[in-house]
């Protein structure tokens, strides 16, 4: 359960018609506190930086977050931002995500429809979360609920950013490491990543310094260890860079709730955004080696609270209600779970048996019940669970019977035909001592630029004649900086060199010293 602390000097004693009892926490925009409303009950105060007061932005986010339909949240009972501002919620007693054991089976399942059910709430009220991470994801005795929504923007939108990136990198999406406006699609990738952290108890893009963990985010493949089908193809593609490509919540709740993996809002660049067992196992850094296949997932339906679920697929209509219980019987809203106009298309595709690829359509303009014509190359395909690079097919109890061969995803690499890769520079980081040498540990930053958006390298790091690390990157925005584990190295001078290997072969090496052990 959360820790309460005693007040300390300076704290209120009571804001409005609350009594203070204990704090539960503080942070950036101010202290929480465990109160007793005038009937008895907890309460979660936050009590606000007195800047706020006067902000009419930040006031409207406060009634929109107070809009928030009831569904897996800490809701917000009352808010106040004259005097001393604070905010009202719910009191959920029980440890936070960040706090608990892994989940798996039912539970991750569970945990998974419960938060992308909050999400779907807050952005049907017109609210974008910003922050949600494991530590916004209280586990009580009622089921997971998510806090600290709609309020995570203050005054100063560009401090929030920069102390978003040094709080909790490790959940935040590409567009918000860029500085760009963030939204809806923005959640999307945190949810996916706090997933992740469930099931394996990592985030998927690594436990790492800030800039790697960023650089990895912006530039790597995920790495979804172990989670299951199908919540791996939902999680895969929440975790596009690209946030255009991401579902909306609603239909990841749709997919949850269905059993489905989720069609991407837009056409994908190289093919099926259905991952198969192998995304994710790419090298995320260099301390990571890429994963053998996964076994197939078991048929066992998952245990999950659901009363009903109701599709209907028509000639130009799909219409979805569900009713859903964990644990209290809550009726969830049938615009949140019919599938948004832009997957329409997409699901039909996927509704009749036909794989949905890149591209336009071509030949009849009716969807076929029967697999799609297969390449002559491949007269007699077989069903695959096995990630591309496995030759060998397996058979597969999901339900897909066929699919294109080779399946396609996000790590396909691109033709390269015209692509231009150099290395511009790499450094050997450390610090520097008075004489220009480095104090070790060492480790070593490269830059690589292409002459174009999204081509995939390999590279090789050889420190002083030695091959310590390998791995891959994507250069997706012309440029790339690829980090080094840290290396003791004794005094003196050393040598290192950074080869790129594929799909041209580049190197460029530097020389450096590292400093005595007595130097100053």
């Amino acid at each position: 359960m959360p820790q309460v602390e005693p007040l300390r000097e300076g704290d209120p004693a009571a804001v409005g018609p609350y009594r203070l009892v204990g704090r539960l926490g503080a942070g950036g925009q101010g202290v929480v506190y465990l109160g007793e409303a005038g009937d008895g009950r907890p309460v979660a105060v936050k009590v606000l930086r007195e800047d706020v007061a006067g902000d009419d932005r930040f006031a409207k986010e406060i009634a929109a977050a107070r809009r928030v339909e009831p569904f897996c949240i800490a809701q917000v009972l009352d808010a106040s931002l004259t005097g001393r501002p604070y905010i009202v919620t719910e009191y959920i007693e029980g440890p936070s995500l960040q706090q608990a054991s892994r989940h798996a089976g039912a539970d991750l399942q569970r945990l998974a429809v419960a938060t992308a059910t909050a999400l779907a709430a807050i952005h049907a009220a017109g609210v974008v979360h910003r922050d949600f991470k494991p530590a916004n994801v209280l586990l009580g005795a009622g089921g997971p609920r998510v806090i600290d929504f709609g309020i995570a923007r203050t005054t100063d939108a560009a401090a929030t950013v920069t102390s978003a990136v040094i709080g909790t990198p490790a959940y935040m999406a590409p567009e918000q490491i860029a500085g760009q406006q963030v939204g809806p699609a923005t959640d999307v990738f945190a949810w996916a990543s706090v997933v992740v952290y469930a099931a394996t108890g990592t985030p998927p893009f690594g436990n790492d310094t800030v800039p790697a963990i960023m650089n990895r985010i912006l530039h790597n493949e995920p790495q979804l260890g172990d989670l299951p089908q199908p919540l791996r193809s939902v999680v895969y593609s929440c975790l596009a860079k690209d946030p255009r490509e991401r579902p909306t919540m609603r239909d990841v709740l749709l997919r949850l709730l269905g059993g489905q993996g989720p069609t991407p809002p837009k056409q994908a660049l190289v093919g099926p955004r259905q991952a198969p067992t192998g995304p994710g196992q790419m090298p995320v850094g260099p301390r990571q080696a890429p994963m053998g296949p996964r076994h197939a997932p078991s048929r066992r339906p998952v245990n999950v609270p659901l009363i009903a679920g109701v599709a209907a697929a028509m000639a130009l209509t799909l219409v979805a209600t569900v009713v859903w219980l964990v644990p209290s019987t809550w009726l969830l809203p049938s615009t949140w779970l019919a599938p948004s106009q832009e997957n329409l298309a997409a699901q039909r595709g996927a509704d009749s048996g036909t794989p949905t690829i890149a591209g336009p359509t071509t030949g009849s303009a009716t969807p076929s019940t029967r697999a799609p014509q297969r390449p002559k190359r491949s007269p007699k395909p077989t069903p695959t669970q096995t990630p591309i690079s496995t030759p060998k097919s397996t058979p597969s109890s999901e339900r897909t019977t066929t699919r294109p061969t080779p399946t396609p995803s996000r790590t396909t690499k691109k033709p390269v035909s015209s692509a231009a890769l150099r290395i511009l520079s790499i450094r050997p980081q450390g610090k520097v001592g008075s004489a220009d040498c480095v104090e070790g540990p060492a480790n070593f930053s490269t830059r690589v630029e292409s002459d174009r958006r999204s081509v995939e390298f390999s590279y090789t790091l050889v420190v002083d004649g030695k091959n310590v690390e390998r791995g891959s990157l994507w250069v997706t925005d012309y440029t790339a900086f690829v980090p080094s584990l840290q290396y003791d190295l004794g005094p003196g001078p050393h040598a290192v060199t950074f080869r790129i290997t594929s799909p041209v072969v580049k190197a460029k090496a530097v020389s450096f010293t590292v400093c005595p052990l007595d130097s100053e």
